[in-house]
């Protein structure tokens, strides 16, 4: 029996509750594929499966579930963004020019399919993975799910605005200095951002192989953490997959502190942004009320750390997936993209390793003030520009946008961004809780805590 799906809300819950109900996966699939074609003028996909294969896919699947294979995921539409590699669709990193055609899709997109879940197209994103707000990409420009008016936030822009409009129920981007978090925070969503090394980047088109990982987007907690507990472990034939991934315990663990660090009040910026002050100071609210102290201390490490990314030679590191391209089709580039990854033309080898040595001593730095407590807790974006005025300033309100991200992966931090409070002017707000690597299992108790108190 299939009842009409045409509002039902994509969380893991519903769909689950509509399968119990008699409706099989097959129309699941089929509702999101109808969604998805409603979107395809919207900027949100790069590239989508047929119907008839997702479709066909879904049934291949309910088959196997009927002869005993267990599909815990079964039912569940996703997207991918893409520089995220799946057999048989293009990868372009929103650079038609770049056009590579994979044999085999990336190791996460095969875990998902092996346990039922059912891709259903490509997402757009700031072209190279370089953007950190939606508008470095062909037009149409993937707009804001909650404000048209807004940024979709980036790089991961289509990924996060799928969810958002309950296009999929999940999806998976990629995340350098925030293109996990910072679009989930724009669109009111949640963005989980494991250790690297904890998910496999195989099949990845790199921004910065030393810095990326995949962070999974969905609309509640429990939903994005049932997917990294999917993805997450071992691979030995990725080089940068964590010896240690398989033991990484992923299951909500109670702080052993009930304090929560954050920067300085008189290091905090907002850009004279007084919703998003006012939010941030209402979500803090909320933590206390839950029985959490906060413990102000020094961010200047933390965003010289984030700075160390995008204005130092590991910028240069981008050159290495795109040289290509860059090479012979620099007509192809996005003028904003130019602008951000030229500068690593022009850097030393010794530039290199000073960059690496003054990573190293942060590192050490930021690791005395996060060690006596729960996790660093931070606004995840400072404010939210329209399109139209990041248009009109592209390169400097993009860096604003990565004020409290930048810093987590190159710390080898992990994170992830809940929604808070609405603003004052109806736009979403996000705490962001960071903790250092392998401490996935406590940001997942945090994550669900605080997202308690706003669902309430």
């Amino acid at each position: 029996m299939t009842s009409d799906l045409s509002t039902l809300a994509f969380t893991f819950d519903s769909l689950r509750t509509a399968r119990r109900n008699g409706t099989d996966a097959t129309a699941l699939i089929a509702e999101a594929c109808l969604r998805a074609k409603a979107a395809a003028q919207g900027g949100v996909f790069t590239a989508l499966v047929s119907a008839d294969q997702a479709i066909s896919r879904a049934e291949a699947l309910m088959k196997r579930a009927r002869e005993g294979a267990r599909l815990p995921l079964l039912g569940l539409p996703f997207a991918v963004k893409d520089n995220i590699h799946v057999a048989g669709i293009a990868t372009t990193s929103n650079c038609p020019a770049l056009a590579i055609r994979p044999d085999e899709s990336a190791l996460a997109v095969q875990r998902l399919e092996a346990l039922g879940a059912v891709l259903i197209g490509k997402n757009t994103m700031d072209q190279f993975a370089t953007g950190l707000n939606g508008t470095r990409s062909p037009e149409p420009l993937c707009r804001n799910a909650i404000d048209p008016r807004y940024i979709p936030g980036g790089s991961s822009s289509g990924s996060a605005v799928a969810v958002a409009r309950d296009i999929v129920a999940f999806s998976l981007g990629s995340d350098t200095g925030g293109s996990g978090r910072v679009p989930a925070a724009c669109n009111g969503i949640i963005g989980l951002k494991p250790t690297i090394g904890l998910v496999s980047s195989r099949g990845l088109l790199y921004n910065s192989r030393t810095f990326d990982c995949v962070p999974v987007f969905a609309k509640r907690a429990a939903d994005a953490y049932e997917i990294l507990d999917s993805i997450a472990g071992y691979d030995p034939l990725d080089p940068f997959s964590r010896s240690d991934a398989d033991g990484i315990d992923l299951s909500a663990r109670t702080p052993q502190s009930k304090t929560l660090a954050m920067p300085r009040r008189d290091q905090l910026q907002f850009f004279g942004d007084a919703n998003a002050r006012h939010a941030f100071d209402a979500n803090l609210k909320r933590l206390e009320a839950l029985g959490f102290s906060l413990n102000e201390i020094d961010f200047k490490p933390f965003a010289e750390a984030g700075r160390l990314v995008f204005q130092s030679a590991m910028v240069a590191e981008r050159l290495c997936d795109y040289g290509e391209v860059i090479a012979h089709h620099r007509d192809a580039i996005h003028p904003a993209v130019w602008a951000a990854i030229e500068p690593g033309l022009n850097y030393s080898a010794r530039d290199a390793f000073e960059a690496m040595y003054a990573l190293k001593r942060l590192q050490r730095t930021v690791a005395g003030p996060l060690e006596d407590v729960a996790a660093l807790v931070v606004p995840t974006v400072p404010t939210i520009f329209t399109i139209e005025e990041m248009l009109a300033e592209p390169m400097t309100r993009n860096s604003i946008m990565g004020t409290y991200t930048y810093f987590v992966n190159p710390l080898d931090l992990c994170a992830v961004s809940v929604p808070g409070v609405r603003r004052g002017d109806g736009l979403p707000s996000a705490l962001c809780f960071v903790g250092g690597a392998g401490q996935d299992g406590v940001l997942r108790t945090l994550a669900t805590a605080f997202e308690g108190t706003v669902h309430a």
